[in-house]
């Protein structure tokens, strides 16, 4: 497996986003504050710490992830920045000085959802929420709501059966507390710390010296494709229904086009630690669908 996939396995989930189906769409969500920095501590397979800073609401954010991943007697070390505003996703690799970018999913979704007339929009909100509890019970997932209280802050917690727990920051995709477990790996990020009176550091969102991120055009072909083959069918009147039918696979398919096997490859220990990790966030993006509650 490639760097490619696990952008798709962690974004085609987004579209399933945890804020609720009421007055705003989920790419409109905006975060309770304006600003805040989280401080996460990683235990499991994976140690380290991770630092997310959060500017307008959520439009902007940026997670810097230093940890070491140890799998089969192997450790890994991964020093990472991603930089997320209202155009890109950018990926950067401190450690190998290299970075990747593709255009952040909510773009794409905002573009397709404004091509749709009347009738077609409320058959998309309808059956978004028809697949999002469809996928949730396909996964064996169980969502409830205000569960508890961590650092102060009201959660949702989201289980999906034998592959992740996530605690989110209540109305929000905000993880405060992800415990996965998979391919024989099991590691929790819990939030130790959240700031919201904190001033940012002047260069929280800048990208890294030395390093451009390029366009990931693989990646870029996939996550589009999804999207627009996604978007096309909830339009339907029983696009719900030819989204269960064609199956998780298919939903990553052009119409027309068979579910073809998830790629395979020498995929190094800190990509299968990442893809662990997305897997479990990507997971959330369900939890909120108003059919659940």
């Amino acid at each position: 497996m490639n760097k490619n996939w696990l952008l798709l396995v962690s974004m085609i989930l987004l579209f399933f986003t945890s804020s609720s189906w009421g007055a705003d769409l989920p790419w409109e969500m905006k975060l309770p504050f304006k600003e805040a920095i989280i401080h996460y501590e990683l235990s499991g397979s994976e140690k380290g710490k991770e630092t997310l800073y959060i500017k307008e609401h959520g439009a902007l954010r940026a997670t810097h992830r230093q940890a070491s991943t140890t799998m089969m007697g192997v450790t890994t070390k991964t020093d990472t920045l991603e930089i997320v505003d209202p155009d890109w996703v950018a990926t950067y690799d401190l450690a190998e000085k290299k970075g990747t970018k593709t255009t952040n999913p909510r773009k794409i979704y905002v573009a397709e959802y404004s091509k749709f007339n009347a009738e077609e929009k409320k058959n998309f909100e309808k059956n978004a929420k028809e697949l999002g509890a469809s996928l949730m019970g396909q996964f064996g997932g169980a969502v409830q709501e205000k569960a508890g209280k961590i650092l102060g802050y009201d959660y949702d917690v989201t289980t999906v059966a034998g592959i992740s727990t996530v605690h989110l920051l209540h109305g929000t995709d905000i993880p405060l507390r992800t415990e996965t477990s998979m391919m024989g790996m099991k590691s929790t990020n819990a939030a130790t710390k959240i700031e919201t009176d904190a001033t940012l550091p002047g260069n929280a969102f800048a990208p890294p010296q030395g390093i451009v991120a390029t366009l990931n055009p693989e990646a870029e072909e996939m996550m589009t494709s999804m999207i627009q083959h996604t978007m096309e069918t909830l339009k339907k009147p029983d696009g719900a229904k030819q989204m269960q039918a064609a199956g998780p696979m298919g939903m990553m398919q052009p119409t027309g086009k068979q579910p073809t096997a998830m790629p395979d490859s020498g995929m190094s220990p800190a990509e299968q630690q990442e893809m662990m990790r997305q897997m479990g966030e990507a997971m959330q993006q369900m939890q909120k669908m108003p059919s659940q509650k």
